[in-house]
């Protein structure tokens, strides 16, 4: 609309100007170099008019020679440049799609139009990295280091390199300079913390976690749980360092911030022991047994419990199973409690009601077996209780719940693939023997049975 009215102004103007040329006659004499000229005003404008715009055109052809050369070779430019970045988009798509050969050629080609910008950088490791080639893969993340642009996705590169390679010291600090270039990255901000506590520095990671948690990287729930965890992991470092007292502190603040993890409460219950405080170890041990049953609960509460021999075990025993009457795990402490005290009626009723609650552990059959020979030194009925012992699921252990490892004992890491906070109690898939364990071992047939009570 502006242009329009811009026109039609000019046009106004011209005519306006025409008019008043018209209007107006007169003559116009120049005398020069012995020439004399003679002609109207109205001659005299047009002529000036005629040569204003030949001077216009002649200009315009000037600039268009003088600026035709720049303009090719940037439409070349840009022609290279177009065709480059729709390869370098082939390229990507080949590479999600999982084409090796594909993305190469697209890649090379890209590269010859574009000239190695960076992004072409990140793709050339990308194909390399789909062509089985990490070598390759990681001379591009390095190359991306020094591009301020790309530096992160270098870092994250190789970063993932050194997962992948199982290099925990060198992901460690690509993921703090990464943290650096991207302190809002909740990726890294998780990533950090993993490898924090996998280092075991406890310290630097519980401040990692609490950078997670504010950028929601992980949910409050788990931040808690994991807070937890690395509590223990501080309370286990202060205590190698012989400061006794900041180990229980800690052991303390990790059970608060998670009453259900239960090798918080084992830690905790250990630490009362060692200081001779029975009565809270009683109370910790309790509290987590209400919560989730273990047997190595019932161990320390033993000890708590001053229950050195059978009878006061059976006693304690009941005690637990008192605090969560329906758990299969309070059932095997008292049977297991009376087996040892030769108290055969009180072993026979819990042993039958773990089964009948649904255990069918090779320790629950191992235990009825031992039952019927020392009660009643039956070898049918133990022949019978082996042979269902042998075919049993095995006993419940720690187990990786990421790759199956079983362990007997808890750790923050699992030690075989070294995922975090993945060891859960259960039972393991398929036979696994563990040491450590009261039935481990089968009972020997031709025992001689004992007199029942």
């Amino acid at each position: 609309m502006l242009r329009l009215i811009s026109f039609l102004v000019a046009v106004a103007a011209l005519a306006w100007g025409l008019i008043w040329v018209s209007n107006n006659p007169g003559a116009v004499s120049l005398n020069w170099g012995g020439w004399q000229i003679e002609t109207s005003a109205g001659v005299l404008v047009g002529g000036v008019a005629i040569l204003v715009v030949v001077a216009a055109l002649v200009y315009r052809f000037w600039l268009f020679l003088t600026r035709a050369p720049g303009q090719l070779v940037d439409m070349y430019r840009e022609r290279r440049s177009r065709n480059g970045y729709k390869a370098l988009t082939k390229g990507m798509v080949a590479v999600a799609a999982g084409d090796g050969e594909e993305s190469a050629r697209q890649v090379h080609k890209a590269d010859g139009l574009l000239g190695e910008p960076p992004l072409t950088l990140l793709l050339k490791a990308q194909s390399a990295q789909l062509g089985g080639d990490e070598t390759a893969a990681e001379r591009f993340f390095v190359a991306m280091l020094d591009e301020p642009e790309m530096e992160f996705l270098g870092l994250r590169g190789l970063l993932n390199q050194a997962v992948k390679r199982g290099d925990d010291e060198a992901a460690l600090a690509l993921a703090r300079r990464a943290q650096a270039l991207k302190p809002k990255s909740e990726w890294l901000a998780e990533t950090l913390f993993e490898l924090e506590s996998r280092a075991g520095t406890w310290a630097a990671a519980g401040e990692a976690l609490s950078h997670a948690g504010k950028l929601t990287a992980i949910s409050q729930g788990d931040t808690r749980h994991r807070q937890a965890i690395v509590a223990l992991g501080e309370s286990q470092e202060a205590e190698r360092a012989g400061d006794p007292v900041k180990a229980l502190k800690l052991a303390e603040k990790a059970v608060s911030l998670d009453t259900a993890l239960t090798a918080a409460a084992l830690r905790l219950a250990t630490l009362y022991l060692n200081r001779g405080d029975k009565h809270k170890a009683s109370q910790v041990v309790e509290k987590a047994w209400a919560l989730k049953p273990h047997p190595d609960l019932a161990v320390l509460y033993y000890r708590a419990d001053s229950a050195d021999d059978g009878l006061k075990k059976v006693t304690a025993a009941q005690k637990l199973l008192a605090l969560k009457s329906a758990s299969i795990d309070g059932h095997m402490v008292v049977a297991e409690a009376a087996l040892q005290a030769q108290l055969w009626g009180q072993a026979r009723t819990h042993l039958g009601a773990a089964l009948e609650a649904g255990c069918q552990s090779r320790k629950v059959f191992t235990m009825m077996a031992d039952l019927e020979d020392q009660e009643h030194g039956d070898k049918d009925q133990v022949r019978h209780w082996l042979a269902r012992a042998a075919s049993a699921s095995a006993d419940p252990a720690w187990v990786c719940s990421d790759c199956g490892h079983v362990e007997a004992k808890w750790s923050a890491h699992c030690p075989k693939c070294r995922s975090f906070d993945q060891m859960d109690w259960q039972t393991p898939q398929g036979l696994v023997l563990l040491g450590g364990a009261s039935y481990a071992s089968v009972p020997l047939l031709g025992k001689p049975a004992a007199k029942s009570v």
